[in-house]
């Protein structure tokens, strides 16, 4: 079966606005598979992963832009990061735009090398696995927060088989079993992007430490805690954090700060991408074993939010993502700041029935001038006005 990424119409814009293009994102999302669906006849491809190759483009990298010249795809261009000046010295020396279409897994690596050299030529995307409204192959326009419709309702079933699995292409196109397909997934992770961009060599650690990670997912990140799990100091763990963020399996969304907002919380939340990945590293193998788990809210919560940063990243729509928690104990799960820096307040629940109890901590916000709209995001069927300003909303609404 066909999926089309939603990504595709943001690219081509973006082919047409710069000379060279880099599609981040994390290992088996899709990014080579889509660019080899859409290139033209005449666009060459090659890969990084071939070690010969590799060799040519480290040490003679003059030659390797000759035997690859534009227009080229090269995948996985952290492994030759060099190539960057030679790719500059190419584009500088034409006014043609979509001349290169580079990938790259590890976003440290390159990103370094793009604001280095290539800064102003260079158009970033960011691809994840897929997301729901991929899986579905949604005939709905892009939800819009300031306006939103009542949607085709999502089932508990299929939201529960959707954490479960996540949305990695090879899962959901292959006929793969879940716990093969994760372990294979983490072992290739751990051997590939963990060796090499952090030459870590205690993978068994590293091992505990994502799975420390994944039970806290949507929780507020503890760096003492988790290098208590894991044997190792908080430098070490605050180093690890990052090759997560490098590699796209985590965000971290940050608390809402201003000056206005007193008694703030100042450490961010942790988003797992991939929900699958998140609870095969929690040991979850049912849709049983999920409902029941002890932190099933947050995996719920991180789902929502992963959903609506797949949905901002595909469509390029330049929100921002926050939490609000004080130390009084008053918070809100998601503010999203949208293109005109409006902010919407959400709770996340996974509940059929909620009431406006549950937005009590939105009055926090009552010293901002840009507030928009916002509600509650739960699991049942109606959407409907809460308060003038405030909805209950159907995960449909928001995510398809």
């Amino acid at each position: 079966m066909n999926y089309e990424r939603n990504i595709k119409d943001n690219f081509l814009i973006y082919n047409k606005a710069f000379k060279s293009i880099l599609l981040t994102g994390p290992r088996q999302v899709g990014k080579t598979t889509f660019l080899l669906d859409i290139k033209e006849d005449e666009r060459k491809y090659v890969t990084l992963d071939d070690l010969e190759l590799r060799k040519i483009a480290k040490e003679n990298p003059k030659q390797f832009i000759e035997m690859y010249s534009p227009p080229a795809i090269i995948d996985e261009i952290q492994y030759a990061p060099n190539l960057m000046s030679y790719i500059k010295i190419v584009c500088d020396n034409t006014k043609e735009k979509g001349l290169y279409w580079l990938t790259g897994s590890q976003k440290i690596q390159v990103m370094k090398n793009v604001s280095e050299t290539l800064a102003g030529r260079m158009g970033i995307l960011e691809m994840n696995s897929f997301s729901y409204r991929e899986i579905t192959k949604s005939k709905y326009i892009i939800p819009d927060l300031n306006d939103l419709t009542k949607k085709e309702d999502i089932p508990k079933s299929t939201i529960l088989k959707n954490i479960l699995n996540g949305g990695m292409p090879g899962l959901i196109l292959e006929n793969i079993k879940r716990n093969i397909f994760f372990k294979s997934y983490i072992d290739l992770y751990l051997e590939r992007d963990i060796r090499e961009l952090k030459q870590i060599e205690d993978l068994n650690a590293f091992y505990t430490f994502l799975v420390s990670i994944a039970t806290r997912t949507c929780q507020i990140l503890n760096y003492a805690s988790i290098a208590k799990d894991c044997g190792k100091d908080e430098k070490t763990i605050k180093s690890w954090i990052s090759v997560l963020e490098a590699t796209d399996i985590i965000k971290l969304i940050y608390p809402l700060r201003k000056e206005e907002l007193k008694r703030i919380t100042s450490a961010p939340k942790i988003i797992f991408m991939d929900s699958g990945l998140c609870t095969y590293l929690c040991h979850i193998n049912s849709m049983k074993a999920l409902e029941e788990y002890t932190n099933f809210g947050f995996l719920f919560e991180n789902y929502i939010i992963s959903e609506l940063i797949k949905i901002n990243n595909n469509y390029n729509l330049e929100e921002e993502f926050y939490f609000y928690r004080d130390k009084d104990g008053n918070e809100i799960d998601l503010i999203i700041k949208d293109y005109d820096s409006i902010l919407h307040p959400y709770e996340i629940k996974y509940k059929n029935k909620v009431d406006i109890s549950m937005i009590s901590s939105f009055k926090k916000l009552n010293y901002l001038s840009n507030i928009g709209k916002g509600g509650i995001i739960y699991t049942g069927t109606i959407l409907k006005d809460l308060t003038p300003k405030n909805q209950i909303i159907p995960v449909s609404s928001i995510i398809s």
